[in-house]
């Protein structure tokens, strides 16, 4: 495997990895974006499990995995890039820990979708475009004014990324999302656990040394490195 001494510096600061415990001591770094469905952030820290599930279950790779620069307590958890993000759910049906609620797609609330009239050809007159109200038939959270200019509805919009992904001017940010309204869940009261001999699967051994080359592969993966 070809490194360069950036990307390896990446993956291998996103394998420090210390158990959940590592959220609860660790100091330093901000809040991420994350997946459908976190939890509030001190709770997520503690529950995620930095198993990875969720990024090896989301097939448009919209999950990343957090490294050293983005802070010792977000090592190894879970980073959501809005604009890849489709909603699938399978995230949190792959999660094991809670740390991403079972929630309901209709719950979900990841951003607000934001129009920029400085980048958007419709209002600086180039051409008329409606694609991102065209994206957004089902919540209808995008109307155009004067039958024209495309304009947010903030209570509608649950940041699903359709206008965003569609829109002709994405590179020139004519739509951002506004991910500080990304709604998190509050944590299940009561959770149970099954203790490993109560299972009826088998259970494989794993060496540390298996482990440590499966997580080096995927953390590659996740970084372009590895196709």
């Amino acid at each position: 495997m070809d490194y360069t001494r950036r990307k390896f510096l990446q993956v291998a600061a996103g394998t420090v990895i210390v158990g959940g415990g590592l959220a609860g001591v660790a100091q330093g770094g901000s809040d991420l974006p994350r997946p459908p469905g976190a939890i509030t952030e001190a709770d997520f820290l503690a529950r995620c499990q930095r198993c990875m599930r969720c990024v090896d279950a989301c097939q448009p790779a919209a999950l990343s995995v957090a490294h050293l620069f983005d802070g010792v307590r977000n090592v190894g958890t879970p980073v959501l890039h809005i604009d890849k993000c489709i909603q699938c759910m399978d995230c949190m049906r792959a999660c094991p820990s809670g740390a991403l609620s079972k929630v309901s797609k209709k719950e979900l609330r990841m951003g607000v979708a934001i129009i920029d009239e400085k980048t958007c050809v419709t209002y600086l007159k180039k051409r008329r475009c409606k694609t991102c109200a065209d994206a957004c038939r089902e919540l209808k959270a995008i109307t155009l004014k004067d039958r024209r200019y495309p304009v947010v509805d903030t209570k509608k919009c649950n940041g699903c990324g359709a206008c965003l992904r569609r829109c002709p001017e994405r590179d020139k940010g004519a739509i951002t999302m506004d991910i500080s309204k990304i709604k998190r869940f509050d944590p299940p009261v009561e959770r149970f656990l099954v203790r490993q001999e109560s299972r009826t699967e088998e259970v494989p051994a794993t060496s540390l040394s298996e482990w440590f080359t499966k997580r080096i592969e995927t953390l590659a993966q996740v970084y372009g490195i590895k196709k």
